[in-house]
């Protein structure tokens, strides 16, 4: 059985989480996984991996204790024995790939899962050495998308074929509308004759909440009925609680915290908004393009996920995006949206089967050499 190991900052529901928890519980009964996770604390994904066979070995992030950090990867690396590393932290994954190589794990797979993300010099400048550097002693460079590919790795590396493209593909049957469950599930919260805004999202710099609650407070002055929908937990939570309690937004804003019937709650929306700063491929984006929804996103994201035109993508102008919601109260779902995601390739059953061939491959291709 292949050993492969994993590192992700945590498995804690998120997007790239969900998406290597979605392919490896595909793949546990011919692969055996585990995970490193930058982080102290236990996130919600991790227990249904403990209890297929997984490993996940915490650690402290590296701002917090360098020499921990870098102690703690060379000594999981070089004390078990894995076929496969699979780095998805980019150029950050530096120190796992170079240990990883120096204690002979023959395939070292780094994962970009992220795209033009703004940068002052030194950052621009950092990240360029790493990613030399990782590209150096990776064997292999895998990306979510064409963005994430280009702006990690280089356009030549894209274009010239050296880049695989593992898609954020979900369970699209789980993901298709129903409308019992949104009558259900919106008398559950009392939200049956209400205009339920929601999102998605860490609480961080990158998904700009801040905006969204300003808009948010423009939205309520002329939609009464209106209702904001917030599904994530983060570091800028405290923050973004505050902002809603200064604003008097307190009776309008749900906080749902991390959940996993995130498939179940976009039944109870009536648009959704990804006002993000910078993106990857969110697979938020495709999960409500297959329950479809009307969705509006920040023109900074990526278009590769443009499957149906229920999407559609905005400017960061609060005025613009106030304008947008209100118009959003007209447009009624997508009734394909589930089929339309699986044939444009994001369906977890499918893709699950192709990156299992794919693992092999590498395998075996480092050991026939």
């Amino acid at each position: 059985m292949l050993q492969i190991l994993h590192t992700i900052p945590a498995l804690d529901g998120g997007g790239a989480d969900r998406i290597l928890y979605d392919y490896c519980i595909r793949m546990s009964d011919v692969i055996h996984f585990d995970f490193i996770v930058h982080t102290e604390n236990q996130g919600i994904l991790e227990q249904e991996l403990q209890n297929i066979g997984c490993r996940i070995f915490h650690i402290q992030p590296l701002h917090t204790n360098a020499r921990a950090y870098c102690s703690n990867i060379k000594n999981i690396i070089k004390n078990e024995k894995y076929d496969i590393i699979h780095v998805s932290q980019g150029y950050r994954g530096l120190i796992m790939i170079f240990y990883a190589k120096k204690y002979g794990i023959k395939v070292r797979i780094a994962h970009s899962h992220m795209a033009y993300i703004p940068e002052s010099i030194k950052e621009h400048v950092v990240r360029k050495i790493s990613t030399f550097f990782v590209k150096r002693y990776a064997t292999h460079l895998f990306a979510c998308g064409k963005d994430a590919a280009i702006w990690m790795w280089g356009r030549e590396a894209y274009t010239s074929g050296k880049v695989h493209i593992m898609t954020n593909a979900i369970d699209t049957e789980r993901f298709k509308y129903s409308e019992e469950k949104r009558d259900k599930i919106r008398a559950e919260l009392r939200l049956e004759d209400k205009f339920v805004i929601g999102n998605v999202a860490r609480f961080s710099y990158q998904k700009n909440h801040e905006f969204l609650i300003r808009v948010f407070a423009e939205v309520k002055k002329i939609r009464k009925d209106a209702v904001l929908m917030l599904i994530g937990r983060g570091e800028l939570e405290a923050d973004i609680k505050n902002q809603v309690s200064v604003l008097g937004l307190n009776d309008s804003v749900i906080f749902m915290g991390v959940r996993n019937d995130v498939s179940e709650l976009l039944n109870t929306m009536d648009v959704f908004v990804l006002p993000s700063r910078y993106e990857g491929l969110p697979v938020t984006l495709i999960e409500v393009q297959a329950n479809g929804l009307p969705v509006l996103v920040a023109d900074t994201v990526t278009k590769e996920i443009y499957i149906n035109n229920n999407v559609a993508y905005l400017p960061l102008s609060i005025n613009c995006w106030v304008d947008a919601i209100i118009c959003s109260s007209t447009k009624t779902r997508f009734n394909n949206g589930s089929e339309l995601v699986k044939n444009a390739g994001y369906d977890i059953t499918l893709e699950s089967l192709g990156l299992l061939q794919h693992y092999k491959e590498l395998h075996d291709g480092t050991n026939s050499q």
